[in-house]
C-alpha cells in the first residue's frame, strides 16, 4: 500500500479516504487483513485516535469487520459499494448515527410508496401479521426492535427492485447494533402509532399517505425530541427502573421512584397545573425551590402543560430573583416553604404562588398531547451571571433535544469500556442545581437513556448521601472537583465508592489534576458548551495527556468556525435569543453563528482549546491585549495558591491571590521568577492578598468585576 503524508486539514477525512479506496480498487482483497493501528498511524504519520475513527467509519460501511483478538478484515467491496455510490459523503458510523436516520428519511419514504403500489392484497396481510407480533412483544425491546427491522426489510422486498432491497439492506447491516440500542431510546407507543397508519395506507392503496407515515415514523420514533414523546417513554420502555432517588431528612432514608411513577407524577402535576392556572398556554411560570424530585417533575409538568417554564436560582436573595422574575413575566411562581423561610422579603411577593409538591396530593393523571411547534419557547433560563447582569435565554423543545444525541451516546461506549451488559443501569450523582443547563439537560439524558439519578440537595452531606446512593458518575464544576481530587490524593478514594466518571464543565480544569485523577482509575469527560446552546459544544472522553487540556470534540450536529479567534457555533441547539433583549441577541447571533465569546483554536484532530474569553481581554495602555486566563493558569501552578483572578487596575496587571498568609512570600518568589519570563506587558505589577475565598457566583464560576 502506497500511503501519502497527511496534511493537516481533515486528517481523519483524508485517511478514511486513503483506506477505502484501498478497498474498492481491490488494492487489499476480501479476507485480507488490515495493519494493526499503530502501523497505521505510524504510517500515515497520524495519532491512533484518528486512525480508530477511521476504521470506525469503514466497519459502519460494511467494508471491514472486527474480530476480537484477531485485528481487522476486509470484507470487500460488494458490501457496501452501491451505497457509496450512491450516498458518497454518508458513512454510517455510530458517531454518525443522525446522518443515517436523516439518510432513512430520504429514501425509504419513497421506497414505502412504491411498496404501497406494488403490494399483493397477501402481502399486505403479513404485514398485518408482522405488525401484530410488534405488538405482542412491545414489552420485549430486544424482539421487537428484531421485528422493527423486519418490517422495514419487508417494505423493501415489497417494492419488487433489486437496488431498493439492497439500499435497505446496506443501512440495516451498517446499523445492527446501533439501531437495537437507538430502539431502547424510543417510544414503542408512538413507533407503532405510526406502523398501524401506514398499514392502513397500504390497505387503502394510498400511496402519498404512506410514503408520509414512513417518513413522519422515521421522523419521530427514532429519536426523542419532545417531552411528550419523553414521557411515553418512561413509560413503555423502562417502567419498572428507578428514575430517581433522594436522602429524606425527615425519615432518614433513601427515597425512589420508578420510571412508571415518575411519569404517574408528571402527568398529576400537567393536571393540577391545567386546574389552577386555566389558560396555561404561553403562561411563564417560575420555579423556586431547592434541587429535588419536586422541582424536576414540575420542570416537565409545565412544560407539558404548554407553559415557559422559568427554572429560578435558589441561591439568590429576594430582591435579585424579583427583578428576574419581572423581566421574565412570570405571572406564578411554583415555590417550596424553604426559601420563604429563609427569605422574609419573599412574603412581599403579589403574584400568585403555587405549591411546588401540590402534585403529591392529586390523583388525576391528565392526558398529555404532542407538541404542537416545537420551536415555541419552553423555558427561561438565566445566564450565570460572572461580569454583569444575568440575561434570559429562550429556549424552544427543539433547541433543548437537538444534543441529547450526543449526551446520551456515550453510555454506550462506557459500558463497552466497563465491560458492563447492556441492560446496565448507570446512576449518576447529582449536585448541581436545576435552574443550570448542565443539570437539566442531564435530567433529559438520563431518562433518556433509562438511567438513574441520585440528588443531593446540600453538600455538606456529600459523602453520607453519596454511601447511601452509590453512583458511577456525576457532573462537576472546579471547586467540587478539586476539593475530591485532594480526597483522593490524600488516600480517601474509597470514600467515592463505585464512582468512576467524572464530566467536568463550566470551566477549564487543571490538565495535571485531571492526569491525577486518570492515574487512579478515573475517568474523566470533558464537556464545552454554553446556557446560549444548551450545553452543547464539545465532548472530550480522551484519556490520554495530549488532550486533557481540551474541552472537546465537536458535535458532529453542530457547524463551528474561528471569527478573529472567537468561536462561533451554527445548529438546532443555538437558542431563540434573549428575553425582551433584542440589542443583546443581535450582538451575538448574526447569520444564525452564536458567537459564544470565547477565544479557542481547534486542532488537526477537531479537539477545542480555550484561551480565554473576549470579553475579559485585557486592553493595556501600550494597546498589547492580555488574557486573563493565561497568566491565572500559570499562577495557579504553584500549590499554596488557592484561587488567582487577574485583572487590570489603574493600566497595570494585578492578581488577587487566596493562600495562607504564612505562604504570602513564597508566592511573591514565585510570581517574580514567572514574571522574568514573560514579555514586558504581560508581567504582573501587583498583588493582593486574601486568605479567604474568591468570590464566586452559584456554579462556582470567579466573579469578575
Amino acid at each position: 500500500m502506497s500511503i501519502k503524508k497527511v496534511v493537516k486539514s481533515s486528517v481523519s477525512q483524508q485517511v478514511f479516504d486513503q483506506l477505502r479506496e484501498q478497498i474498492l480498487s481491490g488494492g487489499w482483497k476480501s479476507g485480507d487483513k488490515l495493519p494493526s493501528e499503530n502501523e497505521l498511524a505510524a504510517q500515515f504519520g497520524v495519532s491512533r485516535v484518528t486512525v480508530r475513527n477511521a476504521l470506525q467509519k469503514l466497519s459502519g460501511l460494511g467494508l471491514i469487520e472486527t474480530r476480537f483478538g484477531e485485528g481487522s478484515f476486509v470484507r470487500g467491496p460488494e458490501a457496501g459499494a452501491a451505497l457509496n455510490q450512491l450516498v458518497p459523503m454518508l458513512y454510517l458510523g455510530r458517531e454518525t448515527l443522525r446522518d443515517i436516520l436523516t439518510f432513512r428519511r430520504m429514501v425509504e419514504g419513497p421506497i414505502c410508496e412504491i411498496a404501497c403500489r406494488r403490494a399483493t392484497d397477501r402481502e399486505i396481510a403479513q404485514l398485518r401479521q408482522l405488525l401484530d407480533e410488534m405488538e405482542r412483544a412491545e414489552a420485549d425491546l430486544p424482539a421487537f426492535a428484531r421485528l422493527d427491522s423486519a418490517f422495514h426489510g419487508m417494505v423493501a422486498r415489497l417494492t419488487r427492485s433489486n437496488m431498493m432491497q439492497q439500499i435497505y439492506q446496506i443501512i440495516d447491516d451498517a446499523m445492527q447494533s446501533a439501531t437495537r440500542q437507538h430502539v431502547r431510546q424510543q417510544s414503542v407507543q408512538v413507533a407503532l402509532g405510526w406502523y398501524r397508519k401506514m398499514l392502513a395506507a397500504f390497505e387503502a392503496r394510498d400511496s402519498a399517505r404512506a410514503r408520509r407515515a414512513m417518513e413522519q415514523a422515521l421522523a419521530q420514533t427514532f429519536w426523542i425530541s419532545t417531552v411528550y414523546q419523553n414521557v411515553l417513554n418512561m413509560e413503555s420502555a423502562w417502567p419498572e427502573r428507578v428514575a430517581v432517588r433522594w436522602y429524606d431528612e425527615a425519615a432518614g432514608c433513601v427515597r425512589e421512584v420508578r420510571y412508571r411513577d415518575y411519569a404517574a407524577d408528571i402527568r398529576r402535576m400537567v393536571g393540577y397545573l391545567r386546574r389552577n392556572l386555566p389558560g396555561i398556554e404561553g403562561r411563564h411560570i417560575g420555579l423556586l425551590d431547592r434541587t429535588g424530585y419536586p422541582y424536576a417533575v414540575a420542570l416537565f409538568g409545565c412544560i407539558l402543560a404548554g407553559a415557559v417554564a422559568v427554572p429560578l436560582n435558589y441561591e439568590k436573595s429576594w430582591p435579585d430573583l424579583a427583578d428576574e422574575v419581572a423581566r421574565a413575566d412570570v405571572d406564578c411562581l411554583l415555590a417550596g416553604g424553604a426559601y420563604r423561610e429563609r427569605e422574609p422579603g419573599f412574603a412581599g411577593y403579589s403574584g400568585r404562588v403555587l405549591d411546588i409538591g401540590a402534585f403529591a396530593g392529586c390523583t388525576e393523571q391528565a392526558e398529555l398531547t404532542e407538541c404542537l411547534d416545537r420551536d415555541a419557547p419552553a423555558l427561561i433560563l438565566f445566564t450565570s451571571d460572572t461580569t454583569g447582569r444575568s440575561k434570559g435565554v429562550v429556549l424552544s423543545q427543539r433547541n433543548l433535544f437537538a444534543p441529547m444525541r450526543l449526551f446520551t451516546e456515550p453510555f454506550a461506549t462506557v459500558r463497552r469500556q466497563f465491560g458492563l451488559p447492556e441492560d446496565y443501569q448507570f446512576s449518576a450523582f447529582s449536585v448541581l442545581p436545576l435552574f443550570h443547563v448542565a443539570a437539566l439537560t442531564s435530567l433529559l439524558s438520563w431518562s433518556i437513556s433509562g438511567n438513574a439519578v441520585n440528588f443531593c440537595a446540600d453538600l455538606r452531606r456529600f459523602y453520607r448521601d453519596l454511601a447511601a446512593m452509590p453512583s458511577d458518575v456525576m457532573a462537576v464544576v472546579p471547586t467540587l472537583l478539586k476539593s475530591i481530587h485532594h480526597d483522593v490524593c490524600k488516600g480517601k478514594a474509597a470514600r467515592l465508592g463505585k464512582l468512576r466518571i467524572f464530566t467536568c464543565g463550566a470551566a477549564t480544569y487543571d490538565p495535571q489534576m485531571l492526569a491525577d485523577l486518570i492515574e487512579r482509575g478515573f475517568t474523566v469527560i470533558q464537556t464545552y458548551g454554553l446556557t446560549e446552546t444548551v450545553g452543547d459544544g464539545g465532548w472530550n472522553s480522551a484519556q490520554d495527556p495530549a488532550h486533557l487540556a481540551s474541552v472537546g470534540l465537536r458535535d458532529p450536529d453542530m457547524e463551528y468556525r474561528l471569527e478573529d479567534g472567537e468561536l462561533c457555533m451554527k445548529g438546532e441547539a443555538v437558542m431563540l435569543g434573549y428575553y425582551k433583549d433584542p440589542e443583546a441577541t443581535e450582538a451575538v447571533l448574526k447569520d444564525g453563528w452564536f458567537h459564544t465569546g470565547d477565544l479557542a483554536r481547534i486542532d488537526e484532530d477537531g479537539y477545542i482549546y480555550l484561551t480565554g474569553r473576549k470579553n475579559n481581554l485585557m486592553i493595556l495602555p501600550s494597546g498589547e491585549n492580555v488574557s486573563p486566563e493565561e497568566l491565572e493558569a500559570l499562577l495557579a501552578k504553584i500549590p499554596p495558591v488557592r484561587e488567582v483572578l487577574v485583572c487590570q487596575k489603574e493600566g497595570k496587571i494585578c492578581a488577587r491571590i487566596s493562600c495562607r498568609e504564612a505562604a504570602q512570600d513564597q508566592v511573591r518568589a514565585f510570581i517574580h521568577a514567572t514574571n522574568r519570563m514573560l514579555p514586558l506587558y504581560k508581567r504582573v505589577a501587583a498583588v493582593e492578598f486574601t486568605d479567604q475565598p474568591l468570590p464566586r457566583n452559584a456554579l462556582g464560576k470567579l466573579q469578575r468585576g
